[in-house]
């Protein structure tokens, strides 16, 4: 998926050989998907769930967010000549609200937490008669589409199917919307879900296949866009890992950080910690002898 007006998609796909040396990993692929306009996958997302809006007569679309894919609806929200309100818990950081607000988008901050948020927002659309852009929503299945095109777009740069694909997990639409990407090209990479506070990943790393909540969970600046026991497609997150026989990773705040700090040394790459666990992910694992592919957030460019 390309709209090249708006430059989504078609992000890079380089070896990180500096990064494979320090780690001792055979063969590490970072896919870039900082390279998207607000410096996220959730580019992707948005688009589509913007263009279907306007496809179906709708002005306003809304969804809430802790910050980056409010950031994304923002941008393609503008870019369209839409409006869009943003629907922020309270209780969050989102350092990105300003951001949202310069494009023109409204952001209601609401009391509470990240599933507050949600339904916040889906009272508001059903009674303003809004489009509902949430993840796992009436509109869910264009939020996993959206992330298929990174599958296909990985399988094309390699010129074959990797062994692992790590990535970040939040509500678990993206690692679900990458593994449907692949399964629909007859191929099954084991899918690596890295998180900090995440039922889905939780519940994995404890040998259950399953959501398990995290007992006492903590929702830090840090950790913001993966903690959760309120996932709106953790199911497909947890299909994904158990489908593909792959695995999970729970990565503290301080190794986030420390993956982030790794990252930028080796490579020049400024990645959002909560991103860089998906390459803490696999340093973790027992054995580091395959073509892995980490997909990875931020705004510096590879180099």
């Amino acid at each position: 998926m390309q709209m090249r007006s708006l430059r989504i998609g078609g992000t890079s796909t380089v070896r990180a050989q500096k990064l494979e040396k320090k780690l001792g990993i055979r063969r590490l692929n970072l896919k870039l998907e900082g390279e998207n306009p607000s410096g996220t996958h959730k580019d992707r997302a948005a688009l589509l769930h913007a263009l279907d809006a306007r496809a179906k007569g709708f002005r306003s679309l809304t969804a809430a967010s802790c910050g980056n894919y409010g950031a994304a609806l923002a941008y393609v929200a503008e870019k369209l000549n839409m409006d869009c309100l943003i629907y922020v818990p309270s209780d969050f950081a989102a350092p990105r609200k300003a951001e949202i607000e310069s494009r023109g988008s409204k952001v209601v901050l609401v009391p509470g937490d990240y599933e507050a948020a949600v339904r916040k927002s889906l009272e508001d659309a059903r009674k303003n008669s809004w489009y509902n852009a949430n993840p796992g929503g009436a509109n869910r299945e264009l939020g996993l589409l959206s992330y298929t095109y990174i599958a296909k777009e990985i399988a094309q740069a390699l010129g074959r199917q990797p062994d692992w694909v790590s990535v970040p997990v939040g509500n678990g639409t993206v690692i679900g919307g990458i593994w449907h990407g692949f399964r629909g090209m007859g191929m099954k990479p084991r899918m690596l879900g890295c998180s900090n506070n995440n039922s889905a990943v939780h519940g994995i790393a404890k040998g259950t296949k399953g959501m398990l909540d995290v007992p006492d969970l903590k929702v830090t600046e840090i950790n913001e866009p993966l903690s959760g026991n309120f996932l709106t497609d953790g199911e497909d997150a947890i299909a994904a890992m158990v489908e593909s026989n792959g695995g999970a990773a729970e990565v503290p705040d301080e190794d986030l950080v420390k993956a982030a700090t790794v990252i930028k040394q080796e490579e020049g790459l400024d990645i959002l910690p909560a991103s860089a666990g998906a390459v803490w992910g696999i340093s973790k694992l027992d054995s580091k002898n395959h073509v892995f592919v980490a997909v990875l957030t931020g705004r510096a460019k590879f180099g």
